[in-house]
């Protein structure tokens, strides 16, 4: 079987690492995230190549956060899933060869928001609903914290309520842009003096939020996507200031 597959292989111009890569990769892909796949000699007898192919294969799976190797005592390969965390550096590095801004950036998030508002709009999960309106009151009750709470407590605010949407929303593909989006901007190299002069606008965005949110829980699809615009329309704003002229740096993303 072996012999057979390492043939095909080669009549479609693959090596044995290319071979051994696609198997451990569908290996992982069929597995739970953290499952323990097997130690370097059954791997090695299962895809059936040997120990140096075995490896260069892995380090190619592994780049794509799909298998874990651990040494020791209870080592072996374990399967992994990745998050958006990794597409985001890749993607990071392909914007920032192509000269692109964090400007750029904040003129995609109105589309992703009203795709957001739409479809969350349809979830009519009632405790999906119910959080959605908690949001919405601890908006109400935080505005007056700003000064206080300051601009990194507001993105991760804003960060867990996008994802929120994105998860009601029930789009696995917006759910990654729009991970990758707020990776982007928790990560960005911003210009605090000029962002902690943006509280007011920062306080007037928890209550358009709020409505937001409101809008959502009350299946109101249309007054849901307008209020997104109004959101992002002063987001972008600051963040133009905020991110001005900045390119993307891969190292930055954490």
């Amino acid at each position: 079987m072996a012999t057979r597959r390492k043939n095909l292989a080669e009549d479609r111009g693959e090596s044995a690492v290319d071979l051994a890569a696609k198997q451990l990769r569908e290996i992982a892909l069929a597995s739970d995230d953290g499952a323990f796949l097997g130690s370097e000699d059954e791997l090695v007898a299962r895809l059936g190549v040997s120990k140096p192919t075995l490896r260069q294969a892995t380090a190619r799976v592994a780049q794509e956060h799909l298998v874990a190797v651990r040494r020791g005592v209870g080592g072996g390969y374990f399967a992994r899933r990745p998050g958006s965390l990794t597409v985001s550096r890749m993607a990071a590095v392909y914007l920032r060869t192509r000269n692109a801004t964090y400007v750029e950036l904040t003129e995609t998030t109105p589309m992703f928001y009203a795709e957001l508002a739409r479809l969350s709009s349809r979830n009519r999960d009632p405790a999906m609903i119910a959080q959605l309106r908690e949001f919405a009151e601890r908006d109400d009750q935080t505005v007056d914290e700003l000064n206080i709470q300051g601009y990194a407590e507001f993105m991760r605010s804003e960060r867990k309520f996008i994802d929120f949407l994105a998860t009601m929303a029930g789009n696995k593909v917006l759910e990654l842009m729009v991970a990758i989006t707020s990776d982007f901007s928790a990560n960005a190299p911003r210009n605090d003096e000029r962002m902690l002069r943006r509280l007011d606008h920062m306080a007037l965005y928890r209550v358009l939020r709020a409505r937001f949110a409101r809008a959502i829980a009350n299946g109101d699809g249309d007054i849901a996507e307008l209020l997104s615009r109004r959101c992002t329309e002063l987001m972008c704003e600051w963040m133009r200031e905020g991110y001005q002229d900045r390119a993307f740096e891969d190292n930055e993303m954490r």
